[in-house]
């Protein structure tokens, strides 16, 4: 990873907010421990080596300038060393404790492959996750471990991420870093850039009256409890999430709605910003979930039939 751009012309907004925390790689490499498997010892993957990983991957694509990585952190699990097991915790010095974050989530920002939309700029981005809650740490080395990658654009004005199905490998389990490395490329390879822009592209073309709007969520806040759940897709957004959009829909600078009309470009920013809010762990669920409302939203007899 030594040909990475180290530093970022700006700082950008962060892609995800909830309870997280900024961290580096030098954080993570150097000042967290590595849960282990409690039968045998043995070292989980460590969330340095993810990123290295990922890292070590995207430079093998000759196309591909990537800048350093942008990571955050949630959900710490504290600690200390045995010398500093009878002091109160105010009075830990700083090399008595120990931590790691149970859940990290990271992008790398590829700034030449980009593109425009409405104005706004678009740049690739891959990514992964790695919660150490979705694994057994009660097994041994034998056990495989979780994770979560994708890949898609983001939107620079405010770090929103565009994924969809394509693009996201939302089940994946391995108990080697080469196997890792082997399906990231392989999701990177299978990845269709110019597909996914086309479709981004064609939703200004698509919008929605406030009436329409709505419609809208209102059959998302009533998705629990449909007699016929399949007549739309999941509704994976929470009801905080879409009251951020419906306030986004009136009060966004950027993708608000326009003479009471909104397109599907703006509302698919405005539910992708709402996902902001999101755990680390749902962040990528619900983004793909966001693709597949607004696709359902082009065909729209499913939401605006009685």
């Amino acid at each position: 990873m030594e040909t990475l751009v180290k530093n970022l012309l700006e700082e950008a907004p962060p892609f995800i907010i909830a309870n997280t925390v900024s961290s580096t790689l030098d954080e993570l490499r150097n000042e967290h421990i590595i849960p282990v498997f409690a039968k045998d010892n043995h070292p989980l993957v460590a969330q340095s080596q993810l990123v290295e990983l990922m890292g070590d991957v995207l430079e093998g694509f000759n196309d591909f300038k990537i800048e350093a990585p942008q990571i955050r952190v949630s959900h710490p699990i504290m600690g200390r060393i045995p010398d500093a097991r009878f002091k109160k915790a105010v009075d830990l010095l700083q090399h008595e404790k120990t931590i790691y974050f149970e859940r990290m989530m990271f992008l790398f920002r590829i700034p030449n492959i980009r593109s425009t939309i409405e104005g706004q700029e678009l740049s690739l981005v891959v990514g992964g996750i790695k919660s150490y809650a979705w694994d057994n740490l009660g097994k041994d080395q034998r056990t495989s471990q979780s994770f979560k990658f994708f890949i898609g654009f983001q939107v620079k004005v405010c770090s929103n991420l565009c994924v969809w199905s394509d693009g996201v490998v939302l089940q994946f389990k391995a108990s080697s870093i080469s196997q890792i490395g082997l399906e990231i490329r392989s999701m990177i390879e299978r990845y269709n850039a110019d597909k996914q822009l086309e479709w981004m592209g064609s939703l200004p073309n698509y919008s929605l009256t406030e009436s329409q709007f709505a419609h809208f969520i209102g059959k998302c806040r009533m998705y629990s409890h449909l007699p016929n759940k399949k007549a739309i897709p999941e509704i994976l957004i929470t009801d905080s999430q879409i009251n951020s959009v419906v306030k986004g829909y009136y009060t966004d600078p950027n993708f608000g709605k326009i003479d009471y009309e909104i397109n599907l470009w703006n509302l698919y920013n405005l539910i992708t910003e709402s996902n902001k809010s999101s755990y680390i762990d749902q962040i990528i669920d619900r983004s793909n979930n966001s693709n597949q409302i607004i696709k359902a939203l082009v065909e729209r007899e499913p939401w605006f039939t009685s």
